[in-house]
């Protein structure tokens, strides 16, 4: 059989498939996808017989509403749209991006839009999204990756509208186009416009994500700043309801592409001349799934999908397995959620929350199949073969990790275009190496082929070039260095990169009752100026030498720091480490607790401490962010190294005046209280968002490597 029958058997089966629509989906191929859009032989017809004519809508992020080229929003016509007056200013930032907003379906014309490989058509041309991740991008350049891969980017500092001061990185002088923008689908344009007129945030945040560049946001909202701020506001809500309108749009338009290709052929196909058959589109990728979604817990999956995706459906979509997805990711209607009681609002600062309500469950995965008239939710336990026919995967570090060695297969992430990892700070709670395991095998070539046609996959997936043009949106409630290498290492978008950066911290020192003495006593290295992988390993060995050769006896020295010690150790590495020392020299009588600790382990050791039968008290950071126990009766605090939740340091050196429950504070003379902390230039993420910004300063570029608070 030659090379133009093969190609017509194949385009002949796709003909049956665009007549049938309710066998469009192939499992684990691409050729019988859905659209979007309604196919020729699907149109009806007006009464004289002939094809009634469309009219597309067009929404581009950030931009005006109207087709390409038009006289809309220049004064002339009925079709104006009124924009949004306000503009919110963030950080000393104006909102400047809108989408203007109005109900007349006038507004709406027909864009022009041609998804064809070659074909001059201003608005297809125009859509970034054609651009950016079409056969041959523009940026995908040797010089470019060549850049990319020796981490050569070039930074410039600039504000980001809407959230405030920003570092944006770029490969090479032609990597950024700003005459392009990113083009809505009709099908959500609806709902995009109800949403836009009542947060004027969600057009700049669509905006921003528009550009196809990678993100790092964190402390919105100032969450980075203590227990006391609303840790749900309204920029992390406005930026979540973008990533999914963003992220929808782009399944969309991607599936979109593939059947207007597939319809073409058929037709070419089924006419009696061979030569008319074109050459196949490059238009795929190796599987279907775009979309990876990483969240923590499945409380945060299901605010995503019930609150964010599924408010999206065209009228008319049927939900399929909504209801069993709503009941294995909420908690089940015989039980009580014990944070969502008015008593738990006095027992519990709220990032507890808003982190702990509902089901937080961290094993999951599961995934989301768009079709012509159903979104079907693929419930867990679902294996590879499953979800390799959705288009968007939902999973926690651990779910994916635990599948992805069960299968011996991380095919799954061979294809993903844009991933939305929200809640990074929770999973560095969590295991960060499941973290690591994921963005380490993000967009490689597949094991097994899962029926992927590849004479229709993009020159730069079999090129094993995705990385370069993968989009990575990354949301923290606070900056991490680890975080930052994921950042710096892992996202290699030729688009650009931009990481949001905080101004300056003001702290949660006054949060702590005054007249305590908090010392902070800095940890000098040997190679102070290279901070780099030799230096880090130093710093951990240097830590614990200080500790136990300055730290440790200077508390034994002293009366009061003698007894009713708290030490609180971030790592659980450091606190191992430190747990043998004290066993093995026999220094003092401790105990020691972390969040592997048994219920009767923890009780059995608090109430030592209290009754001042346990010297010491070793507690981790971990230990504190899943059970935050209001540990009583120490009266100096030591902070083997400060934590990363910046609320910790205030909670922990609040404790030694915590009376039993329901007798509020006791009396206890600030004098006696008092703190050590430890801190390397390592620390100087977190040391900020403790002392703040300018006490930060001073702390690490001070001759002095001890200074007090009182």
């Amino acid at each position: 059989m030659s090379t133009a029958q093969e190609i017509k058997l194949l385009t002949l089966l796709n003909v049956s498939a665009v007549k049938r629509p309710r066998e469009l989906d192939l499992p684990g191929g691409h050729r019988g996808s859905p659209s979007f859009s309604k196919t020729p032989s699907l149109v009806p017809e007006s009464e004289d017989g002939k094809e009634p004519k469309k009219r597309r809508k067009s929404v581009v992020f950030g931009g005006e509403v109207g087709p390409s080229g038009s006289t809309y929003g220049k004064g002339k016509g009925k079709g104006k749209a009124k924009k949004i007056e306000e503009t919110p200013v963030v950080n000393g930032t104006k909102n400047a991006e809108e989408i203007p907003v109005n109900g007349n379906d006038e507004v709406f014309e027909e864009e022009g839009e041609s998804d064809d490989e070659g074909e001059a058509s201003s608005s297809a041309n125009d859509d970034l999204f054609n651009v950016h991740f079409g056969p041959t991008p523009s940026i995908l350049t040797k010089e470019n990756i060549s850049l990319s891969e020796g981490n050569k980017w070039k930074a410039e500092r600039k504000s980001l509208k809407g959230f405030g001061r920003a570092v944006e990185l770029s490969a090479g002088s032609s990597v950024s186009n700003e005459q392009l923008k990113t083009r809505i689908t009709p099908t959500i344009s609806a709902s995009l416009k109800a949403s836009a007129s009542t947060n004027p945030l969600l057009s700049t945040s669509l905006s921003h994500l528009g550009t196809y560049k990678d993100l790092y946001l964190h402390s919105l909202d100032g969450e980075a700043d203590g227990a006391e701020t609303q840790v749900l506001g309204k920029h992390k809500e406005a930026m979540r309801q973008a990533a999914i309108i963003h992220a929808l749009n782009h399944v969309m338009k991607t599936r979109r592409k593939i059947i207007r290709n597939n319809e073409k052929l058929a037709h070419a196909a089924s006419s009696d001349n061979p030569s008319s058959i074109p050459e196949p589109p490059r238009d795929q990728s190796f599987t279907r799934p775009k979309i990876l979604l990483l969240l923590p817990f499945r409380s945060l999956a299901l605010h995503y999908i019930k609150t964010h995706l599924l408010p999206l459906a065209p009228a008319g979509t049927q939900i399929e397995n909504q209801r069993p997805f709503s009941s294995s990711f909420a908690l089940p209607e015989d039980e009580e959620d014990p944070l969502a009681s008015t008593s738990a609002h006095d027992d519990f600062p709220i990032d507890h929350l808003v982190n702990f309500r509902g089901n937080s469950d961290d094993n999951f995965r599961f995934g989301i199949k768009f079709t012509r008239k159903a979104w079907r939710i693929v419930m867990p336990p679902a294996n590879e073969e499953k979800l390799l026919d959705c288009d968007i995967l939902v999973s926690s570090p651990l779910g994916f990790k635990m599948a992805a060695e069960k299968e011996d297969s991380t095919d799954l992430l061979s294809s993903i275009e844009i991933l939305i990892a929200d809640g990074l700070d929770t999973m560095a709670m969590q295991n960060w190496e499941h973290v690591q395991f994921i963005f380490n095998n993000l967009n490689k070539i597949p094991k097994s082929p899962h029926g992927c046609d590849f004479s229709r996959v993009k020159p730069w997936y079999l090129e094993s070039q995705a990385q370069y043009l993968r989009q990575t949106i990354l949301l923290s409630r606070y900056d991490t260095p680890e975080i930052r290498a994921i950042f710096n290492r892992n996202c290699q978008n030729l688009q650009g990169k931009i990481r949001l950066e905080k101004v300056d911290y003001h702290g949660v020192l006054d949060l702590v009752k005054p007249g305590v003495r908090q010392v902070f006593e800095r940890i000098d290295l040997d190679t102070p100026k290279v901070l780099n992988g030799e230096a880090a390993v130093e710093e951990v060995d240097k830590r614990l030498e200080w500790f136990t050769k300055k730290t440790i006896p200077a508390l034994l020295r002293s009366a009061i720091s003698r007894q009713n010690t708290l030490i609180v150790v971030p790592s659980y590495f450091d606190f191992v480490r430190l747990n043998n020392y004290l066993r093995k020299n026999d220094v003092t009588t401790y105990a020691a607790i972390s969040e592997y600790s048994s219920n009767s382990e923890i009780s059995k050791a608090r109430t030592l401490f209290f009754k001042g039968k346990k010297a010491f008290l070793i507690v981790t950071e971990r230990l504190h962010f899943y059970r935050r126990y209001k540990i009583r009766g120490a009266k100096t605090v030591v902070f083997y190294s400060l934590p990363d939740h910046a609320q910790f340091y205030s909670e922990f050196m609040n404790t030694p005046f915590l009376g039993s429950k329901g007798q509020g504070e006791v009396e206890v003379d600030e004098a006696e209280v008092s703190s050590r902390v430890l801190f390397s230039k390592f620390d100087a993420l977190k040391l900020e968002r403790v002392v703040g910004s300018t006490n930060a300063r001073r702390l690490l570029t001070s001759g002095e490597g001890r200074l007090e608070f009182i």
